[in-house]
């Protein structure tokens, strides 16, 4: 069942009513660090983050088209923000790429990681440490952790 008082949702979860050129309609917005960047500008970051990470691992278009399954041309346009990155995708290119989709997102939307940039870098280094971590590193670094904050399901709060 739904809310009753959608304003009550947009207070409590800070939403700002903005405009952005993909949509004809006001949308509600969580403001970042710099505002609200457009999709557009998001794109931006994820073409740039795909091919600087393409460069680090010394791949061309082609040979990362082949293997996410597009001509070389079309592959292209994602590097160029001129095709939407769909969530699909992403994960693919990650996967190609060897990198976390959490790395790419923080580039786009580092708010959703913390309350300032250095707090937000932070977490994303913590997460990215603990993805390298051995299995059984990271269930006593859990269990630790656990016992620290309380046994809480953030899922229910």
């Amino acid at each position: 069942m739904a809310i009753k008082d959608v304003q009550t949702y947009i207070e409590e979860n800070r939403l700002v009513e903005t405009t952005d050129e993909e949509s004809e309609k006001p949308i509600y917005r969580k403001p970042g660090f710099e505002g609200i960047r457009s999709f557009g500008e998001m794109e931006q970051i994820f073409s740039q983050f795909i091919r600087e990470h393409r460069d680090a691992k010394r791949l061309n278009r082609a040979q990362v088209g082949m293997m996410v399954g597009l001509h070389e041309t079309i592959f292209a346009r994602y590097e160029r923000a001129f095709s939407k990155l769909q969530a699909t995708r992403l994960i693919h290119l990650c996967e190609i790429l060897d990198c976390s989709p959490v790395e790419m997102i923080h580039a786009a939307a580092p708010h959703f990681f913390g309350e300032s940039r250095k707090e937000a870098d932070d977490k994303l280094n913590l997460m990215l440490r603990i993805l390298d971590m051995p299995a059984s590193t990271a269930s006593s670094l859990l269990s630790m952790i656990e016992g620290l904050v309380g046994d809480r399901d953030p899922s229910k709060e």
